[in-house]
C-alpha cells in the first residue's frame, strides 16, 4: 500500500511524508488539529491523520501547486488564499492527475486505487483563507502569515507557543521564482525580510525533513539580492520560461527575466 512515513517532531507537531516525497504537517492542540498541505493525494490522508488524532480537523493549503493541493479532494473543504484558487483548480484537474500516475510508475510505485476513478476525482471545495487568521486549537494558536512570492497566494503558519514556522515552499534553499504565478524577486525579498522579523526560532519546509534555524532566511535573502541574469546559469526546467539558477554555497534561487525585472 501507498502509505505515509510519520515522524513525531514533538507531542504537538507531526511530519507526514507523502509516498512521492513531499511533507505534510499535522498540528495537534488540546481540542483541535490542523493539517498543513495535502501532498500529491496518492495515499489515504484522513487515515494517516486518524492514526495520530481523532480531534476535529481543519485543512489549510500553503499554496496551490499539485504537490501541495492534489490531496485536498479527500476532505470536505480546505482553506487557501484566493490568489491561488485558479492555480489550485488547474493543478487538481484530470490531466495533472494523469501526470502523477506516470510519476508513480517512474518511481516504481504501484497505485492501490483505481486509476480511472482517481483521475476523475473532483477538484477540492476551496474556502477563502484570510491573512492574520488565528486558529485556536486549544493551548496552541496558529497564525496565517503572508508569504507571497513563490506564488501569489503562498502562506506560512506560525505556531506561536512552539515558536515554529511552517512555510510550505514559500522560503527554502532551492526556491522556484520563475513560475508564471511567481511574484517578482523584489517582492520575494521584501517578504523574506518581513517574515524574518517575526517571533519564531525554527522553521520547516515541504521538501526537507529537518528543522531550519531562522538564520537561514539571511541566506535566502542574500541569494535573492545577488542574483542577476549574468551570474546565473540556464536551469533544466520549463524551457519556454527561460529559467536560470544562481547558487551561493548550499542555497539557490531559480529566476527568469520577468521575475528579476
Amino acid at each position: 500500500m501507498l502509505n505515509f512515513k510519520i515522524t513525531e517532531i514533538n507531542k504537538n507537531l507531526y511530519l507526514l511524508k507523502d509516498p512521492l516525497d513531499v511533507n505534510l504537517f499535522l498540528i495537534v492542540g488540546e481540542e483541535k488539529a490542523l493539517l498543513f498541505d495535502t501532498g500529491y493525494g496518492v495515499a489515504d490522508i484522513p487515515a494517516a491523520v486518524k492514526s495520530i488524532t481523532k480531534k476535529p480537523l481543519t485543512v489549510v493549503l500553503g499554496h496551490g501547486h499539485i504537490d501541495h493541493a492534489n490531496g485536498a479532494y479527500q476532505f470536505d473543504e480546505v482553506y487557501l488564499r484566493e490568489p491561488d484558487f485558479d492555480l489550485c483548480r488547474e493543478h487538481t484537474a484530470p490531466e495533472f492527475r494523469d501526470m502523477l500516475l506516470s510519476r508513480l510508475s517512474e518511481s516504481g510505485l504501484t497505485p492501490d486505487f483505481d486509476p480511472d476513478e482517481w483521475t476523475a476525482k473532483g477538484r477540492p471545495n476551496l474556502k477563502a483563507l484570510q491573512l492574520d487568521t488565528v486558529f485556536d486549537l486549544g493551548g496552541l494558536h496558529v497564525k496565517v502569515i503572508d508569504m507571497a512570492g513563490h506564488t501569489g497566494g503562498s502562506i506560512g503558519l506560525l505556531i506561536k507557543e512552539l515558536r515554529i514556522l511552517l512555510d510550505s515552499d514559500s522560503a527554502n534553499s532551492h526556491c522556484w521564482m520563475y513560475m508564471p504565478q511567481s511574484l517578482s524577486v523584489r517582492e520575494y525579498i521584501a517578504m523574506l525580510e518581513r517574515v524574518r522579523d517575526l517571533d519564531f526560532d525554527f522553521f520547516y519546509v515541504a521538501h526537507q525533513d529537518h528543522a531550519h534555524p531562522k538564520s537561514d532566511f539571511d541566506k535566502y535573502i542574500s541569494v535573492a539580492k545577488n542574483v542577476t541574469l549574468e551570474n546565473s546559469q540556464p536551469y533544466d526546467g520549463w524551457e519556454e520560461l527561460s529559467p536560470r539558477i544562481y547558487t551561493e554555497d548550499d542555497t539557490s534561487i531559480v529566476i527568469n527575466e520577468r521575475t528579476l525585472s
